[in-house]
């Protein structure tokens, strides 16, 4: 077994003795993805709070409206990164659940976790407005989108591994896995770089991001991901 393959298996797969009880423990998915998209974008409406709150503190003597971008481009900055990041996060959930009508205990842990990452963002998002880069901030922020990016690996690894879930609908793809597998590396080498540099690098780690598809050339068509 390979070492990537080992990673992902400590879940059995489809028709292990694990595996027996399993057409008594399927669930449809219809109101976990209804909840989870929920939680998406109540979570993006919330990362805008913090601009309206400054708005709505200006006085009669109000700067012009360049001047106001400027002084909390920060703000700005943040909230745009953010929400990305969010619909990012959640058109990747929403497309693996296209695949998988059906759900079992551990893809609800998953998302839940999931959905923990993605209601948690806003916090670390008005810390690194309000702190410089340090060690502890990009750590904060990293970290929860490394937990967000890990749970869909999983998750789409836990789907492919037991087409049962699929239905009769396409089973997962394997460019999702890879996809979310690389978005995990590239988030954990992000935030181990920008907070061991975070007096020089910082946040601008996190533009490694865009390199993750130069992890995907080297890892298609092997072990898990064939």
């Amino acid at each position: 077994m390979s070492p990537t393959a080992r990673i992902f298996n400590f879940w059995p797969a489809h028709g292990h003795t694990a595996d027996v009880d399993e057409t008594s423990t399927k669930t449809s998915s219809e109101r976990l993805v209804s909840f989870t998209d929920a939680v998406a974008a109540i979570a993006m409406t919330l990362l805008v709070l913090p601009l309206l709150d400054d708005i709505s503190e200006l006085t009669d003597d109000r700067p012009p409206l360049g001047e106001l971008i400027s002084e909390h481009r920060a703000e700005f900055g943040a909230f745009l990164l953010s929400f990305a990041v969010i619909y990012r996060l959640w058109w990747a959930h929403h497309r693996l659940f296209s695949h998988l009508p059906l759900i079992r205990t551990p893809m609800v842990i998953l998302s839940a976790l999931w959905t923990l990452s993605i209601v948690f963002l806003p916090i670390p998002t008005g810390i690194i407005t309000a702190y410089p880069a340090s060690p502890g901030t990009v750590a904060l922020y990293g970290g929860t989108l490394t937990l967000a990016t890990g749970c869909l690996t999983l998750l789409s690894w836990y789907g492919r591994r037991h087409p049962a879930l699929s239905g009769d609908r396409s089973v997962v793809p394997p460019d999702y896995t890879l996809g979310n597998f690389t978005a995990f590396l590239g988030q954990l080498l992000a935030t181990a770089v920008g907070a061991a540099f975070s007096d020089t690098i910082g946040f601008y780690a996190f533009l490694l991001q865009f390199l993750t598809p130069l992890l995907e050339r080297p890892l298609r068509n092997r072990g898990p991901f064939s």
